[in-house]
């Protein structure tokens, strides 16, 4: 096959949408089927399904857009977890796609895989320029992008979108303070995971002169308070807290993980009153938003909506808050085996 007859092929998958906006790998039958190997399906598998769309999904287009994506075979088990998790019901695929919100699939991955499959966890962790995680994030997307348009869905109707519907893919660092990412979900330190939520846009948080762990708990509790954050009416969605070493070195010598998500669910609140005064509250709240005014209000209905990853480099007292979408109060969260 020509180099020019490559060229071509790529501008057809654009011509003809089986793209993300970037050029791709054309997926060539050869190539589909190593990829299927790689997952351990056959292409005629059905991987699931969207019944109220009546999408299903076979497992020769989950490979397919792997290669496309340009997922290297080495991925294989790592993406058949991705692929188990996004066609899960309860992360909503297509509810994502089409929501004016403009969410992302986020995609965590911790345990051994991180360093088994060359993703990036220190450095420029949550923008990686590296394959693993640029690849991975954008196999998710992609998935999202195709399933959530099947059967004659509605175009993404994302007021401003977001820039991680490209990619979204961030490694936990092979070691923590607090154990293992996806320990918060039950699973063993020892296991390789991924975890699968929609979120927003990551927010930097910045405190350079701080001396105690719990002034940076506050400052990224005061993060998650602002006026225009998403999730104040339903308390739905939650938060991802990424912490670098620079503030986790503060925050770990006083708090446990445990103690660190009580301190900030206890702490991190507004008053009430106010935000029905800016018009962050409807004036006659629906039973299930639970609001009561003259108190002060937290943007979570429990803890267990808030995780923190262990993730970025040395040389700078950064954190980054990543809201979950308000439209799914669900993460997925799958060991690779």
């Amino acid at each position: 096959m020509t180099t020019y007859a490559t060229i071509e092929d790529i501008e057809n998958c654009m011509e003809n949408g089986w793209t993300d906006g970037l050029p791709v790998i054309p997926p060539y039958g050869s190539l589909v089927d190593e990829m299927l190997d790689a997952m351990g399906w056959q292409g005629q598998d059905i991987i699931g399904e969207i019944p109220s769309q009546n999408i299903v999904v076979r497992a020769e287009k989950a490979a397919a857009t792997a290669v496309m994506a340009g997922c290297k075979l080495e991925y294989g088990r790592l993406l058949r977890a991705v692929t188990e998790g996004l066609l899960d019901p309860l992360l909503n695929i297509s509810g994502a796609e089409v929501t004016t919100g403009g969410a992302s699939i986020l995609v965590i991955v911790s345990g051994p895989a991180v360093e088994e499959l060359g993703f990036e966890h220190s450095t420029n962790a949550l923008g990686a320029n590296c394959r693993a995680n640029a690849t991975v994030g954008r196999f998710a997307q992609m998935m999202r992008y195709f399933c959530g348009r099947g059967g004659g869905v509605l175009e993404s109707h994302g007021t401003i979108g977001h820039p991680g519907r490209i990619s979204f893919c961030i490694a936990e660092h092979p070691e923590t303070a607090w154990g293992p990412y996806h320990t918060q979900f039950g699973l063993p330190e020892d296991a390789s995971a991924i975890t699968l939520m929609s979120t927003e846009g990551p927010n930097s948080i910045n405190n350079h002169y701080a001396e105690t762990g719990a002034l940076i708990l506050d400052t990224i509790g005061d993060a998650m308070c602002h006026y225009g954050q998403t999730a104040w009416y339903y308390r739905s969605g939650g938060f991802v807290v990424v912490i670098p070493p620079d503030h986790m070195d503060l925050v770990s010598k006083e708090f446990s993980r445990e103690q660190a998500l009580d301190y900030i669910y206890k702490n991190a609140r507004r008053q009430t009153d106010d935000l029905i005064a800016m018009g962050r509250i409807a004036k006659s709240p629906i039973e299930f938003a639970q609001v009561v005014p003259g108190e002060m209000r937290s943007p979570l209905k429990s803890p267990e909506q808030l995780t923190f990853i262990e993730c970025g480099a040395d040389g700078g007292r950064f954190s980054a808050l990543i809201p979950r979408w308000a439209g799914s109060t669900h993460t997925v969260c799958k060991q690779i085996v």
